[in-house]
């Protein structure tokens, strides 16, 4: 197995080859140009082979730790959100609605089990379940997916019609059975008393760290954009193409879908789902309408326990191999009685957390709040930033190497008729000498873009120089020009990483404000 210095520098030497054979420099001497055909992406990066080419030693520890509090947050939220769903479907109501039944409630009249119970009895039914996958890895699940992707889009679009059809209801002032549409279970809960018109408060200050934290875990896909861009083929302007249009989509779906909650219920339950469990007080199931409300309501009152339950071995899977490479970094795991122990332990590690702490707690918004917040805060704005700083600090470095050693080479013509040369190369090593050589002998020194010449110019790189602070006095880098980027300038990334300390520290506040 490569060490990481081992790996850190095949990387770089990668990527320094391909940055390097993008300069290519006219007869003059005195500019260059960049074409974007030379930077294609066709190789796969993942994130973490990103912080390897940029990153030390601690700051990729930083990282995986970062990847990895994220990740058993995920898990958390999931272990809590499974088993909350099953405790609601299988405890009777009690003719109360869900939103009044606390956890110490009886979960059946006829037994000692507190709703809390049986939450936790789920939880650890669920555990025993998940446990296993992650004995093994979960790689080929694109069947499982699809699936998982139908049965999303099939239960978003029925939360979106049966809230809608209930605030109409509500508006119109229907009570009356025979004038319900039977089929929708959401409507079920009016038979027992009116309820009032939905008037939400336009503004809750209270609630705004948490706004941060949720925000934050519905956009979280920074993480697995490197992967996502290599199959692309056409990467010319994907930020405007792909990105924005996706992550505009995603906000406006998100507001229609929590538009059409909030004027159909009085009361959102943190899982929106359990809105739509059915009363069966209510329901008679030899009459079609009403075995269809019990479908469509169970079905969306389960729909968190066929998601999630299909993505966590993929998530538990992930964490464990972002552990692993966070061991890797320690010298007392990498032994074999160190691998094969982490080999056994590991899934064990994984489980155990997350699962802990849905016992302590079925909070299914706090623990999305703190996870978002907290966590993803880094994933979201503070890697991203940091990465995009080392690569264009990286890219000037070579800028400003290429002016002080420009590898040149000869044409054939001139190779055959001087034979007092012997060598095919010549390195000039100042811009006085770039010029005198321009201008005695312009056609034979031409600079093709070879990269095996052109490897010659990394081994001396000056380190200290970033393209963020824009050095227009040099007379190389004065007529550089690359695409405007919101992180050409270094006062956007500084404002990234105020924003995620000012997430981080309100949402801190309040959840220790609420311990």
């Amino acid at each position: 197995m490569k060490t990481l210095k081992t790996v850190r520098a095949s990387l770089t030497r990668h990527l320094t080859v391909c940055a390097l054979v993008a300069y290519k420099f006219h007869k003059d001497g005195a500019s260059f140009r960049i074409n974007s055909e030379d930077f294609q992406i066709t190789e796969k990066y993942e994130l973490g082979q990103m912080s390897l080419m940029y990153f030390g030693k601690i700051g990729n520890i930083l990282f995986y730790i970062n990847i990895c509090t994220y990740l058993y947050g995920d898990l958390a939220i999931y272990s809590s959100a499974v088993p909350k769903s099953l405790r609601n479907v299988v405890c009777s109501l009690n003719n109360s609605k869900n939103s009044s039944l606390s956890d110490f409630d009886l979960c059946w009249a006829s037994s000692s089990l507190t709703r809390m119970d049986v939450y936790r009895i789920f939880v650890v039914i669920f555990g025993a379940f998940v446990l296993p996958f992650l004995f093994f890895s979960v790689t080929r699940s694109r069947w499982l997916q699809l699936l998982t992707v139908c049965l999303r889009w099939l239960g978003f679009l029925l939360m979106l019609s049966l809230s809608i059809e209930r605030a109409i209801l509500l508006r119109k002032s229907i009570t009356v059975a025979a004038s319900l549409p039977l089929w929708n279970p959401s409507v079920y809960t009016l038979f027992s008393q009116p309820e009032p018109i939905p008037q939400p408060p336009m503004f809750q200050p209270h609630n705004i760290p948490n706004l941060f934290g949720v925000c934050v875990y519905v956009f979280m896909c920074h993480h697995s954009i490197p992967g996502i861009v290599t199959p692309i083929g056409n990467k010319h302007r994907i930020l405007y193409k792909v990105f924005i249009p996706v992550f505009i989509t995603v906000l406006l779906f998100n507001l229609f879908l929590s538009s059409t909650a909030i004027i159909a219920f009085n009361h959102i339950e943190d899982l929106y789902t359990l809105n739509f469990i059915p009363d069966q007080a209510f329901i008679d199931i030899s009459h079609i309408p009403y075995t269809i409300a019990l479908i469509f309501g169970y079905f969306l009152c389960l729909f968190p326990v066929f998601a999630l339950t299909s993505s966590y071995p993929i998530i538990g899977t992930s964490l464990l191999g972002n552990i692993y490479s966070l061991c890797s970094f320690f010298p007392v795991f990498q032994g074999g009685k160190a691998k094969t122990a982490l080999k056994y332990s590991l899934p064990f590690i994984v489980a155990l957390p997350p699962l802990c702490i849905a016992l302590i707690t079925d909070n299914v918004g706090y623990l999305t709040g703190f996870t978002g917040a907290i966590f993803g805060s880094g994933i979201q704005y503070i890697i991203p930033g940091v990465l995009v700083y080392k690569a264009r600090r990286q890219l000037s470095n070579f800028i400003i190497s290429s002016s002080n050693s420009v590898v040149t080479i000869r044409t054939d013509g001139e190779h055959q008729n001087n034979s007092s040369s012997s060598n095919d190369m010549r390195t000039v090593h100042d811009d006085a000498m770039i010029q005198t050589t321009s201008s005695n002998t312009a056609e034979s020194n031409e600079v093709y873009n070879s990269t095996e010449c052109l490897t010659t110019a990394a081994n001396n790189l000056p380190q200290t120089v970033s393209i963020i602070d824009k050095y227009s006095y040099h007379r190389l880098t004065a007529k550089f020009t690359m695409h405007a980027s919101p992180f050409q300038s270094i006062a956007w990334i500084l404002f990234i990483f105020v924003w995620a300390i000012f997430c981080i520290v309100i949402v801190l506040i309040d959840k220790i404000h609420h311990i």
